[in-house]
């Protein structure tokens, strides 16, 4: 796919190719994620703040899926920013069910530098056909429980590399849920910028017939042992170009934004 087909694609150069170079679930199974060719000229796009002072090593970003179709379509993504100016992505795709009847989410965690390195079971090498690393887990959770991102720069070694890692705590308790996946960027790459943006994107065709309920809660940065929590995060909606519209409400949980495609049919009944 064309890596730079859209005006929007300039502040989100690496918007599809996550979706699209195929993630790890587990440690082993391959997804295919994506239609060739298809595309929108952009996307509702998420605005959030740590309120950190300087750049963090940890980044915590939160976000419950509270009423969803049990199917792959929309993903919900945070792009992050390093001091060099590379920038991981992480985020959430609701799933099918699993074998147990249990609803799944598929937490991702990517980078498209050329420089990146793994030797973790649940990271592929590749983005979109091109370099970088693509990581990713599938875990059982209950909608409506607020699940949060956990991604650090790790530790560094020498001059040469620094360890990504990323994880899905559950945060209320900090209880880990699942790891998503670790990568290796030369050491310059540096800390988490303290605020950014993300996106919603609808990166199946069946995304445009979807309607999903999600809550964003305040994300957190880390540095040398401080937590800065940040306001709840903005959703905007295109001003066209997207098979998507979202609607936003504050409640005493956080952001909760709801997410309706063009071709969205209630069911009757």
């Amino acid at each position: 796919m064309n890596a730079t087909p859209h005006a929007r694609r300039t502040a989100r150069p690496s918007l599809r190719r996550l979706a699209r170079s195929g993630t790890v679930i587990g440690a082993t199974a391959l997804l295919s994620l994506g239609v060739a060719g298809q595309s929108w000229a952009s996307t509702p796009t998420s605005h959030w703040t740590t309120g950190a002072p300087t750049p963090v090593t940890t980044l915590t970003l939160p976000l419950s899926v509270d009423a969803a179709p049990d199917a792959a379509g929309i993903y919900f993504a945070y792009y992050t920013t390093l001091e060099s100016g590379t920038r991981p992505y992480a985020g959430f795709q609701p799933e099918p069910l699993d074998a147990n009847g249990n609803h799944t989410l598929q937490a991702v965690f990517s980078s498209f530098n050329a420089n990146a390195t793994t030797t973790d079971a649940n990271c592929q090498y590749g983005a979109d056909g091109g370099a970088g690393v693509s990581c990713s887990v599938r875990f059982a959770y209950t909608p409506g429980t607020m699940y949060s991102l956990v991604l650090q720069r790790d530790y560094v070694s020498g001059d040469t590399t620094q360890l990504m890692t990323g994880d899905v705590v559950e945060t209320a308790t900090g209880a880990p849920v699942a790891h998503i996946g670790s990568f290796g960027l030369p050491a310059a790459s540096g800390r988490f910028k303290a605020s950014d943006q993300g996106f919603i994107e609808p990166y199946l065709t069946a995304g445009c017939s979807q309607q999903v309920t999600v809550t964003y809660g305040r994300p957190v940065g880390t540095e040398l042992g401080v937590d800065y929590t940040g306001s709840l995060p903005t959703v905007t909606d295109p001003a066209s170009g997207s098979c998507l519209s979202t609607t936003s409400v504050t409640t005493d949980k956080g952001q909760q934004v709801t997410v309706t495609g063009d071709s969205y049919q209630p069911s009757a009944g």
